[in-house]
């Protein structure tokens, strides 16, 4: 759905170069803008930049648009998009082969291979038969692939546009078929798949059989950023899940691990210029962990994150026009919202300058706790500004002593309440969420996305768009 209209067109002109946001223009060369518009948004698109949040709520989304106006006096990119000339806007049902509330393996593979599968399984269907992969369709047609996530590299979504998995837990088999099927460029988490154990004890090196073919690997951002040229490249930054933008941002030992947006900037500079073109997968894939851990202060920061993405993908855009854009999400997770607060609502407001006295996420706590397995009142002051009472002190503490898997469920028991009353952001749930979502699209074959669709349906608008023999 094309959703230009004339006060936008002012967004356009200066997308397209033809003049600055303010100008006015006579009517011929406005004609111009609009011709230049349609080869924009039509034809064959070389590139396809996708970016995607993953677990996005519609309340994250409010959550930091007022933020941002109240701290930034700025919109949020993702509101800006709305007011661009030449971007269509689709509303997207997320739901699985077997739920209306999908989980991030079935919601990728919808996308990666145009069906809909059940939850849990990656490219993979009811029958046990392998879907085809995007990924495998453009590595056909001559084309460079790339996966950054924020996330191990072997999770769900980034898996979902390059896998066949019969459950999405088997991140081993994914890491040796990204090995197997050449994925040019891998930045994020989770370095633990790459070394190996095998059946007989013995340990497979996953990193020096990427490096015998060709990839110049990567461990930390000045790492990253040293590497130039346009070689295969493996950055692995952490070995689990890259820590959270809160804690980045706030722990000095994280320093030397790069954010999102320095790893989408490195993915392209490794891939543009590549002669048949390029699929690239971006996932800001921790706003799904912070919902489920119903953490407000790792939400709102993973959201910015994420967002500050955007701009980075326009500029590509506008320098390459044959790429295509894709903005969106999977599904929600935990249902956050800003709450109305206070007398009319009146301490909304305010609570959303009490959320900056959060610096670190619940992860952050948690790590500190599983080192000697005791409470202790400094992280849980140092990271969300609460003097502990013993009472929370003995929900954290029987949570380590039964050594629950995540310690979230209980922070949020001993703290969810002050938390709440702090920053006015409450949860429906610590799960998915069945809304829809909006989707935004630039570019060539753009002008195929319809006003409502299902995400399955997205897979045949990027084939086309991108000429893939399917």
């Amino acid at each position: 759905m094309d959703t230009s209209t004339p006060s936008s067109r002012r967004q356009f002109l200066k997308l397209s170069g033809l003049a600055g946001a303010t100008t006015i223009l006579p009517s011929a060369q406005v004609g111009a803008a609009l011709v230049e518009e349609s080869k924009l948004s039509s034809g064959r698109a070389k590139n396809l930049i996708f970016l995607m949040v993953d677990g996005l709520c519609n309340g994250t989304l409010g959550l930091g648009h007022h933020w941002k106006l109240r701290n930034e006096n700025a919109s949020l990119n993702w509101i800006k998009l709305f007011e661009r000339q030449g971007v269509r806007r689709g509303f997207q049902d997320t739901a699985s082969a077997n739920s209306p509330v999908t989980d991030s393996a079935a919601a990728a593979s919808a996308w990666g291979s145009g069906e809909r599968v059940n939850n849990g399984r990656i490219n993979t269907d009811s029958s046990g038969h392998d879907l085809k992969p995007l990924f495998s369709y453009a590595k056909e047609a001559g084309k460079a692939t790339g996966l950054v996530t924020t996330c191990r590299i072997t999770h769900a979504t980034p898996a979902g546009f390059s896998a066949n998995v019969s459950h999405r837990d088997m991140e081993d088999a994914i890491a040796r078929q990204y090995l197997e099927r050449e994925i040019d460029v891998l930045l994020g988490g989770g370095a633990r798949h790459f070394k190996q154990v095998q059946k007989d004890g013995s340990v497979t090196d996953y990193l020096s059989l990427f490096k015998a073919k060709g990839y110049e690997v990567a461990t930390d951002a000045s790492a990253l950023t040293a590497v130039n040229g346009r070689s295969r490249m493996l950055g692995l930054f952490s070995d689990s899940h890259i820590p959270y933008a809160i804690d980045r941002k706030n722990d000095p030992s994280h320093k030397n691990i790069p954010g999102l947006s320095e790893m989408f900037r490195a993915a392209l500079s490794r891939l543009d210029g590549s002669k048949d073109g390029f699929v690239l997968q971006v996932e800001g894939g921790r706003v799904d962990h912070a919902g489920h851990a119903n953490d407000p202060g790792a939400i709102l920061h993973e959201f910015l994150e994420f967002d500050d993405c955007i701009p980075i993908a326009l500029e590509h855009i506008e320098q390459n026009p044959d790429t295509m854009l894709i903005i969106t999400t999977d599904h929600g997770t935990g249902g956050c919202q800003l709450d109305g607060a206070g007398e009319a609502y009146l301490d909304s407001g305010p609570a959303l300058d009490r959320i900056n006295y959060l610096k670190h996420s619940f992860e952050w706590i948690e790590e500190h706790y599983r080192k000697n397995g005791q409470f202790s009142p400094a992280p849980v002051k140092e990271a969300l500004g609460i003097e502990s009472t013993l009472a929370q002190a003995s929900i954290v503490q029987a949570a380590l002593d039964a050594e629950v898997e995540y310690l979230s469920g209980a922070l949020n028991r001993a703290f969810g309440q002050q938390l709440n009353k702090q920053t006015a952001v409450g949860w429906s749930s610590t799960g998915h969420t069945s809304e829809c979502v909006e989707l935004f699209a630039f570019g060539p074959g753009s002008e195929s996305l319809p006003a409502f669709f299902k995400n399955c349906d997205l897979f045949s608008i990027m084939t086309d768009a991108l000429g893939l023999r399917v």
